[in-house]
C-alpha cells in the first residue's frame, strides 16, 4: 500500500522497490476466466456467466475502472456470482460490496456471538462505518485515486469511543475498551472495510468505500431535513475530494429532490463559470447517474447547453473541455 509505505524505512541501495500495478484488460479477463472455471461445473453455464460479467464491465466504464483493483474485482465477481448480474447503479453495487465485506468479516459469526466484541452487534458495524467514514473523509484526502485518508490509531480510538458510547449508551471506559478490541481485530483480519495500513495508521481498504459510506452518512442525516444535502453541495461542489461523494449522494435522491439539487448546482457561485463551465459539467455528470429528474425541461436544457458548448467554434472551448463533454455524454448510455 503506497499510502502506508515509507521508503526511508529501508535503505534504497540494499532493497529493490516494486509497486503492484492495477490489472489491465488482459488480467481482468484472465481473472474472470479462472474465477468461473473454479466455481461452476457445467461448461455451458461457466461460459454464459463469463460472457455476462465481461459484458457488464464493458458497458459500465466506472465499474470497469474499479475492477482494475484486485480486491474490488473479487467483490464484483462475488456479487455477480450470487446475483447473476451486476446492479447498474453504482450506489447499489457499493451497497452490495459493503454487505459482502461485513458478511465476510463475520463469516464465523464471531462478532454476533460476542467472541470478539462485547457490545457491538453485526448490525451496528454498518452504522459505525458510516459515521467513521464521514469523519475520516472530513480530515482531507491523500491525493491518490485509490488510497483513502489515513488516521493515526489514537485519533481513531478516540473517535470510535465517542461513537460506540453514543450508540450503545455505555460508560466511556467500556466504549474505549470496545474500540481497542475492534482495532485489534482489524489488525488480525484483512477481510473488513477498514485495515491497518502502515505503522499504527488505519484507513478504508479502498477510497470507494470511504466515499460511499460518507454519502450514506449524509443521507442518514437527511432525515433531519433536505437542507443538509444542499449545504454539502454549497460547501464542497468542485472539490475533487468530495466529487464522488456528492454524485453518490445525489444518485439516491427521489421525487423533487434531484430538481432542487440540479438548480442548486447550476446557480452555484463558481469563479469563472462563464469560461470554465464547471457547474454545467457537474450537472451533466449528475444526469449520467440516471437520476430520475421530475422536470424533463431542466434535464433537456442541460443537455442542450452541453451540446451547444461542444460544437461552439471558439478558441475558449478547448479540446480538453470537448473531451470532458464527450465523456459526460458517453455516460448517458442506457440512462433515461
Amino acid at each position: 500500500r503506497p499510502a502506508g509505505y515509507k521508503r526511508d524505512f529501508f535503505r534504497t541501495d540494499e532493497y529493490p522497490h516494486y509497486e503492484l500495478q492495477p490489472f489491465d484488460n488482459e488480467k481482468i479477463d484472465t481473472f474472470i476466466e479462472h474465477w468461473y472455471d473454479n466455481r461452476l461445473e457445467l461448461a455451458r453455464e461457466r461460459e454464459r456467466r463469463k460472457a455476462s460479467l465481461r459484458k457488464a464491465l464493458q458497458e459500465q466504464p466506472r465499474i470497469k475502472q474499479l475492477a482494475r483493483n484486485p480486491l474490488l474485482l473479487t467483490i464484483i465477481a462475488l456479487i455477480h456470482r450470487y446475483q447473476a448480474k451486476l446492479p447498474k447503479e453504482r450506489h447499489k453495487l457499493y451497497d452490495k460490496a459493503v454487505e459482502t465485506l461485513l458478511t465476510t468479516w463475520d463469516s464465523q459469526r464471531e462478532v454476533s456471538n460476542h467472541e470478539i466484541l462485547e457490545y457491538l452487534e453485526l448490525d451496528d458495524l454498518r452504522r459505525l462505518m458510516e459515521r467513521l467514514a464521514y469523519w475520516i473523509h472530513c480530515q482531507g484526502g491523500v491525493g491518490e485515486t485509490e488510497g483513502g485518508t489515513l488516521i493515526d490509531r489514537d485519533e481513531l480510538i478516540e473517535q470510535l469511543t465517542q461513537y460506540i458510547r453514543e450508540m450503545k449508551r455505555g460508560e466511556r471506559h467500556q466504549a474505549k475498551a470496545e474500540a481497542k478490541r475492534f482495532l485489534e481485530q482489524i489488525g488480525r483480519d484483512r477481510a473488513g472495510l477498514l485495515s491497518l495500513q502502515g505503522q499504527d495508521r488505519y484507513g478504508f481498504v479502498h477510497k470507494t468505500f470511504q466515499e460511499y459510506l460518507t454519502a450514506m452518512e449524509i443521507r442518514d442525516r437527511q432525515e433531519e431535513g433536505f437542507d443538509v444535502v444542499l449545504q454539502h453541495i454549497t460547501d464542497y461542489l468542485h472539490d475533487p475530494h468530495w466529487e464522488e461523494v456528492l454524485l453518490l449522494l445525489i444518485s439516491q435522491q427521489k421525487r423533487n429532490n434531484p430538481v432542487k439539487v440540479l438548480k442548486a448546482i447550476l446557480s452555484h457561485d463558481t469563479p469563472y463559470e462563464p469560461w470554465l463551465h464547471r457547474n454545467l459539467l457537474f450537472a451533466g455528470s449528475v444526469l449520467g447517474e440516471d437520476v430520475l429528474v421530475a422536470d424533463a425541461d431542466l434535464a433537456h436544457q442541460i443537455l442542450q447547453r452541453l451540446m451547444a458548448l461542444e460544437v461552439r467554434p471558439s478558441p475558449l472551448v478547448t479540446q480538453n473541455l470537448r473531451n470532458r463533454i464527450l465523456r459526460i455524454i458517453s455516460n448517458l448510455y442506457e440512462t433515461a
